[in-house]
């Protein structure tokens, strides 16, 4: 009877778990990458249970741009900071929309949602957000002349255009991309106006066996990943001279052919010559 008795105070002792604590932040949606000049949507899906929401505040590196309070007369507030513009009518509890960011509006997001007394439950969310600017062309290959020989080596080195970031390079040598280690001298620099330019170096031993229909597509890939990503090549096509497409072995036939033919012509006018000759005679 004592267990039983010390068992029931126990139980009474425990703390209540009530559904009013699960109060939780289920969906924060901010875009990884923005391009520049692009309007946004952010959106802070959350779940109350059965309490009252308060405030939803919206915060970029921990200082509160925006504010949705449905008790207020003014329920939504915004909070001016350089690369925030937000369209008012068009935010509200689960939204906010940003007009036309800019290079300072990459940031960390932050959705906190409160809710009313008595129990006044806070609970928040985080994402990241980054602006980029795509380039304007495609990738440039320098380095190329006009006709090679089999054996030749070839030095290529490919250019993105401006970005920010700047664009990964790849290359592609018949259509198969080379792996990384294939890569030589990946080179990042960093421009006046803080764009950014990327390089890479290409050298080749051009065997016979690279050669298809005596040509070699060379290919730079410049890929940007935002919203969806972005993909541009520039295209070489490496062509042999036709001289060197015979081979040891068919140079020592042609010249064995024209040999036997000038030994034979040689024959046949002497032979002629000699009969002449005779008839003379």
């Amino acid at each position: 009877m004592h267990e039983y008795v010390i068992a029931l105070l126990f139980l009474i002792s425990l703390p209540v778990v009530s559904s009013r604590g699960l109060v939780r932040v289920t969906d924060l949606r901010v875009p990884t990458t923005a391009i520049l000049g692009d309007s946004v949507t952010l959106i802070c899906i959350y779940d109350l249970g059965t309490e009252d929401l308060y405030v939803v505040k919206w915060y970029k590196d921990d200082l509160e741009f925006y504010r949705y309070e449905p008790k207020d007369d003014n329920q939504s507030v915004y909070f001016p900071q350089p690369g925030i513009d937000i369209d008012l009518a068009r935010s509200g509890s689960n939204t906010v929309f940003l007009r036309s960011v800019q290079l300072d509006s990459s940031g960390a997001y932050k959705c906190q949602v409160s809710t009313d007394a008595p129990s006044y439950s806070c609970v928040q969310a985080v994402k990241q957000m980054n602006v980029v600017i795509l380039p304007t062309d495609g990738p440039t290959i320098t380095g190329i002349k006009g006709i090679y020989q089999y054996g030749d080596n070839v030095t290529l080195k490919c250019i993105s255009a401006k970005s920010k970031p700047a664009a990964k390079l790849n290359w592609l040598v018949n259509g198969i991309q080379l792996k990384e280690d294939d890569v030589l001298d990946r080179r990042l620099t960093i421009l006046s106006d803080n764009l950014e330019i990327s390089s890479i170096l290409l050298r080749l031993n051009l065997t016979r066996k690279l050669f298809k229909k005596k040509k070699i597509i060379i290919e730079c890939k410049a890929s940007l990943f935002g919203a969806q990503p972005v993909i541009q090549k520039e295209v070489a096509v490496l062509e042999i001279n036709s001289v060197s497409c015979y081979s040891h072995n068919h140079l020592a036939i042609m010249l064995a052919t024209i040999t036997v033919l000038w030994s034979y012509l040689r024959n046949r006018n002497w032979r002629y010559e000699l009969s002449k000759i005779q008839w003379l005679k």
